[in-house]
């Protein structure tokens, strides 16, 4: 999967339910730790760096796993996130958006970081609620933040 096929799939679905930002580029060749990578990034998107505060996922772990990647992206998109009683997208389509996101790098060097686990978050932007992951392999790194609206 590409960014730009990522964005023409998952953007305008997201969007029906949160506000969304899908930012991509090359990663940062001079962080080498998973916060300064995320760090660098956000920060060039004029977002908030939030250093230690990144929660490092599983990329690889199915659901069940700790602290999953998988887990917490269809988390992110299946409940709704100012009031996460509501459901958002059906479990099924949660999981194909949140399988998508993951295939955006390559499976054996990805690392994926969120400014959220266990229902806390660490603010990047200017929003009441949100919820961002920020995925990154040697060539690409990608910002998916979503915000209640």
């Amino acid at each position: 999967m590409t960014p730009e096929e990522f964005v023409v799939r998952w953007v305008p679905i997201l969007s029906e339910g949160a506000l969304v930002r899908f930012e991509h580029g090359p990663p940062d060749s001079a962080a080498f730790i998973h916060t300064a990578v995320a760090d660098a990034f956000v920060a060039s998107l004029g977002l908030k760096p939030i250093g230690y505060n990144w929660e490092l996922l599983d990329p690889s772990g199915d659901e069940a796993a700790p602290r999953s990647a998988m887990s917490e992206l269809i988390g992110a998109v299946s409940s709704d996130l100012a009031n996460p009683s509501n459901p958002w997208l059906p479990p099924e389509v949660a999981r194909r958006c949140a399988a998508d996101f993951l295939a955006l790098f390559d499976s054996a060097s990805r690392t994926i970081v969120s400014n959220r686990y266990d229902g806390i978050w660490n603010p990047i932007a200017d929003r009441a609620i949100e919820w961002g992951f920020v995925g990154f392999d040697k060539d690409r790194i990608a910002l998916l933040l979503l915000a209640a609206t």
